[in-house]
């Protein structure tokens, strides 16, 4: 069972993945103007779940990015409320202007591992905004062989109660759109795709549907050496649905796809 996620722990571990960029481009510049369309105050409810979709334990965060007055860096704090009323404050980064891990569309991001290491965590978050609404796709694959799934749920500047649509599955008329990102931060043209349900992509993962019209297709396990995905959805309103995709080769990662569907109907 999962006593939280700790995005610190997790941050150091990434920490050691990463190459050193002696000179920005124009796309990891690109990159960071689309972090920059995240910032403020995102007050969100944090659900995490067994791999069976089982709810291990529920609470509230705060997630706080502020630009400073040069325009060059990003300061960012969590806020964690628990169950009990506990509180705990993390801080991360600075980050500065233009280094970030993730990658980011205007309405979208991703981020995490980039390889398979044995007898080592592996991990990736995948979101999505929509005007004041975020959501988040989180999963950890821990050293004992388990794996966490947490999501997040949040709202620009205050808690916001909102229902839940019928599964994606549902409608037929789905009409699509996909762009790619490379880890060197450049984005493909966007072509026309066809729609595929969820639990379509590969009937060994685990596909989840949960809370707040998120839903997840992972792997079991990952090992290393081996080609594999991570899909996320959210059904952000009855007729729009965003889908993210993180893509791994026998190599390590490779891409994140950003699919985009509206019914036509």
């Amino acid at each position: 069972m999962i006593n939280s996620f700790d995005f610190t722990v997790i941050e150091k571990h990434l920490m050691n993945q990463d190459s050193l960029i002696e000179n920005a481009t124009e796309a990891q510049i690109q990159n960071w103007d689309n972090f920059c369309h995240h910032l403020g105050d995102w007050h969100g409810t944090w659900t995490a779940y067994s791999s069976e979709g089982e709810l291990n334990r529920k609470f509230q965060c705060i997630r706080c990015f502020h630009l400073d007055s040069n325009g060059c860096e990003v300061n960012h704090q969590n806020k964690y409320t628990y169950a009990d009323g506990t509180t705990k404050v993390e801080t991360f980064g600075p980050h500065k202007k233009p280094f970030i891990k993730s990658l980011h569309f205007n309405n979208s991001f991703s981020w995490g591992s980039i390889e398979v290491k044995p007898d080592s965590m592996f991990f990736f978050e995948t979101g999505f905004k929509y005007a004041q609404r975020r959501r988040s796709a989180v999963a950890r694959y821990n050293e004992n062989g388990t794996v966490d799934i947490l999501i997040i749920s949040e709202h620009l500047g205050s808690y916001v109660e909102e229902s839940a649509y019928a599964p994606a599955s549902q409608i037929s008329n789905w009409q699509g759109t996909i762009t790619s990102m490379t880890p060197d931060w450049t984005i493909s043209s966007t072509v026309t795709t066809s729609w595929t349900k969820l639990d379509s992509l590969d009937e060994n993962y685990i596909t989840l549907h949960l809370n707040d019209g998120i839903s997840i297709s992972i792997p079991r396990y990952v090992e290393s050496g081996k080609e594999f995905f991570l899909a996320a959805e959210w059904l952000v309103n009855p007729t729009l649905l965003q889908r993210g995709i993180r893509h791994f080769s026998t190599s390590g990662f490779t891409k994140f796809t950003l699919e985009i569907f509206t019914d036509e109907a």
